[in-house]
């Protein structure tokens, strides 16, 4: 006799769940996340919604594979994105003006280890084999200087074994510089170097370029400490909230003593063995995240939480769930939620695949669950300057490797895009040359118009617009993990769903397992019309066993769209027969 029932998913906060988790129906999340959850981004009131597009921003001409973003905010007004790329710096106000470009020393092979903290207008450079310098805003949008810094009373150590009497500065061409840095509580502190790996030292109080010491170790004096362990533990980073973490190749390091740090009170406990990377940990929620350095097996993004039992911090795996979408990170941002998104996201550039894994989070909301970006092209870098989120993306346009700057926009639903406009409506558009040869696609005051080639730069729409929206349309994908009734589980009988009910909201165009959703014009009948929005339920039937993912592997609901037409899905209701 065939049983039926009905399965309601009521939201995502869960995320895109790992696929080993598919017998998991004992794990709170498997009700909570999703097969597939590519392009969307998670809301913290459960659902998900099309992921907003990415606007061309500018090109990087040289050097962009290697290429980092940098952010350097001062105020509200004093916003810029900082491109470092091999022996130069670029600087770019928010509208895409390239203000100044400041030449440097950082070659291609160096670009990648340098770390940096900012002090009001100046941002502190170190790397391994350069001594530290400061790029200093000067009074305007256009002036930058960059120098190298004056150190005064550079620390020493006898580097030939106690007593030898020949101590020599610790930082040098020959001893190597400090590989990291960062500012807390009124001393700038650099940790690690080619001979002293395992080294923090902070500066004398209120005066970040001196190290200062006397025999009477006053309390404004200058700080030194080494971890001593069993194991080797080079200073990756340093970071801090309201306590200092030291980030190792053999473990988490932190300081959770509320009092000033003094030469007398110096004094760092390993919390967690986690191995830590290089990549610049980075602030969501309230915890610090930071990636584990793959040398230690498969890198993923960790949390530092505090237990208040034992008094001290360990780490914990917050891609324990999504592990497949760690596929060695290369870079991360955070970004706080905003009138738009009240979620917050930790952005992880994938260098495996250029994709990107986003942890949609609100604690408060009991959300914590990852979605992937993928775009037509490959994802190198990414930060978060103003509150917006940008990437390095290399694209083929045309046969030729290009390196973009863009930037993650809600007013868009195009990557690598532009928006046109004109006074009075017309088909001809030009200034389109960094697409030339490409099959573009296009949206014109608000209608998808199909398809275009650019030539010399210019494209010819079906019909005038005022207003064009140029560049590469995405699908996106939302798939629940295999549903099965109750009494089914243990069995594993064939079953199959029978009928979807969606709940939207200002939906435009979707398609449920093939088939499209009632009300959701999908497709080529779209073109040239406003998209003709939707918001409650609807429902598909399915005839056979092909509605879904049917039989031995487990049958889903699996709703697809593209980002021509805005979607938003807040629950899934699944009726199985079995």
């Amino acid at each position: 006799m065939t049983a039926r029932g009905m399965v309601i998913q009521t939201n995502f906060s869960a995320g895109m769940l790992d696929p080993h988790l598919a017998a998991r129906m004992d794990v709170s999340a498997y009700a909570q996340g999703g097969a597939d959850l590519t392009n969307v981004i998670g809301l913290p009131h459960g659902g998900v919604s099309l992921r907003a597009g990415l606007a061309r921003f500018a090109e990087v001409e040289t050097g962009g594979d290697v290429a980092r973003l940098l952010k350097f905010e001062f105020s509200t007004e004093q916003v810029y994105l900082l491109v470092m790329r091999p022996l130069a710096i670029d600087v770019y106000l928010p509208d895409g003006t390239r203000t100044a470009t400041v030449v440097t020393s950082y070659t291609a092979a160096e670009v990648a280890d340098v770390a940096w903290t900012q002090s009001l207008d100046t941002l502190i450079l170190v790397h391994p084999d350069h001594a530290p310098a400061r790029l200093v805003r000067s009074g305007s949008h256009a002036s930058w200087v960059l120098s190298d810094v004056a150190l005064t009373n550079i620390p020493t150590y006898d580097f030939d074994g106690p007593g030898s009497g020949t101590a020599e500065p610790v930082w040098s061409a020959a001893r190597g510089w400090p590989r990291s840095v960062f500012l807390h509580q009124g001393r700038l502190y650099f940790g690690g170097s080619k001979s002293r790996p395992q080294t923090i030292w902070g500066s004398t109080a209120n005066n970040f370029f001196d190290f200062a010491t006397t025999d009477d170790a006053l309390d404004d004096e200058a700080v030194e400490m080494t971890f001593d362990n069993d194991r080797v533990c080079a200073i990756q980073q340093l970071y801090a909230l309201n306590d200092f973490f030291a980030f190792t190749t053999g473990g988490l390091f932190a300081r959770t003593d509320d009092s000033v740090m003094t030469p007398q009170d110096f004094f760092m406990r390993r919390s967690s063995e986690v191995p830590a990377s290089a990549i610049r940990p980075a602030e969501l929620d309230g915890s610090v995240l930071f990636i584990k350095n793959p040398d230690g097996g498969h890198n993923t993004v960790y949390e530092i939480v505090y237990d208040y039992e034992t008094q001290s911090y360990h780490a914990e795996d917050v891609a324990l769930l999504s592990g497949h979408l760690m596929r060695t990170p290369l870079d991360m941002a955070a970004r706080l939620g905003n009138e738009s998104d009240s979620a917050n996201s930790l952005y992880v550039v994938n260098g495996d695949d250029g994709t990107v894994a986003v942890l949609n989070s609100r604690k408060a909301q009991k959300m914590t669950g990852w979605t992937l970006l993928k775009t037509q092209g490959v994802v190198r870098r990414v930060a978060v300057v103003g509150g917006k989120p940008y990437v390095l993306v290399r694209r083929e346009i045309a046969g030729v490797t290009r390196h973009f700057i863009e930037r993650l926009d809600t007013d868009f639903c195009l990557d690598c895009g532009a928006v046109l406009s004109a006074d009075a409506a017309t088909e001809t558009w030009s200034g389109l040359l960094y697409l030339e040869g490409e099959t573009v696609d296009l949206i014109g005051d608000g209608a998808p118009l199909g398809q275009a080639v650019v030539r010399q730069g210019v494209i010819v729409t079906s019909y005038p617009v005022s207003t064009l929206q140029v560049g590469f349309a995405f699908d996106w994908a939302v798939e629940t993990m295999p549903v099965e009734l109750a009494e089914g589980a243990a069995s594993g009988g064939r079953h199959r769903i029978t009928k979807a009910v969606i709940r939207l909201y200002q939906t435009a165009g979707l398609i449920v397992n093939g088939r499209v959703l009632g009300d959701c014009r999908v497709g080529e009948t779209v073109l040239d019309a406003m998209p003709h929005v939707v918001s409650g339920l609807r429902s598909v039937r399915f005839l056979g066993w092909k509605g879904g993912r049917a039989g031995n592997d487990g049958a889903t609901v699996r709703i697809t769209g593209t980002s021509r037409l805005p979607a938003t899905i807040l629950s899934v209701c699944s009726e199985v027969a079995q």
